[in-house]
């Protein structure tokens, strides 16, 4: 008996050093606690670590040649705690062990698009508000918004002045791009849609309802006005 309870505390010991060390996923449970993560080394002198894993996010903060602790990484970044909070590192910038054991962490604009997928085919209604049931364009937005807890106006042309503009070479997963759908591009908005990145957005469209268009298509491109940042 006293063989078998040592056996259970040296098991014990190693399962909670490993909880403590390494990021992996069994089931639904995590062995990557996020208040603690994996540590890494900042291997850059003056390095940007940015509030989003974006190069064009603000500098929230810049160090040389420091260990930080990683997260969570998203594509080529890696999610960071520092001393002044959470932020972004390009991974060349910094060396970690197990890459492949530290989770994809999701921004905020990736869990809107995730969200709004899940209506593609919700047919188009004129000053509809039901994800379900018939969208407009405004009113899906609107919508997906709402689902987090994020406040934008009902309407495309007010809904374009929501937040921060940003020009179409900056855009992000999750911004509002904005059309000229009235017949000859003057600028004027009466089509709104959720970038998804990927030159591609999610949008609800006069004939097909909830789908997904090519930013880039003829269309788009000649229609474009312009794109605002809620996030």
């Amino acid at each position: 008996m006293r063989t078998l309870k040592r056996h259970i505390l040296v098991m014990g010991f190693i399962l909670c050093t490993c909880v403590n060390v390494y990021a992996a996923n069994s089931g639904s449970q995590s062995l990557f606690p996020k208040s603690l993560g994996m540590t890494g080394e900042i291997v850059g002198k003056n390095v940007n670590i940015r509030n989003h894993p974006d190069v064009h996010a603000d500098v929230i903060e810049k160090v040389s040649h420091k260990p930080v602790q990683v997260v969570g990484k998203n594509h080529e970044w890696y999610k960071v705690l520092t001393q002044n909070g959470e932020g972004w590192v390009y991974n060349t910038y910094i060396e970690v062990q197990r890459e492949e054991l530290i989770p994809y962490a999701k921004v905020k604009g990736e869990e809107l698009v995730e969200y709004g997928l899940q209506f593609l085919g919700t047919p188009y209604v004129w000053g509809g508000n039901n994800l379900t049931g018939g969208v407009d364009c405004s009113g899906f937005t609107q919508q997906v918004f709402g689902a987090f807890d994020i406040d934008i106006s009902r309407v495309s042309y007010m809904q374009a002045l929501d937040g921060k503009e940003v020009s179409k070479n900056e855009l992000r997963t999750g911004d509002l791009i904005f059309f000229d759908t009235t017949g000859i591009n003057n600028g004027q908005i009466s089509h709104v849609g959720i970038y998804m990145g990927d030159d591609k957005f999610i949008h609800s469209e006069s004939t097909r309802g909830v789908t997904v268009s090519n930013l880039s298509s003829g269309y788009y491109t000649r229609n474009y006005v312009k794109a605002i940042r809620v996030l």
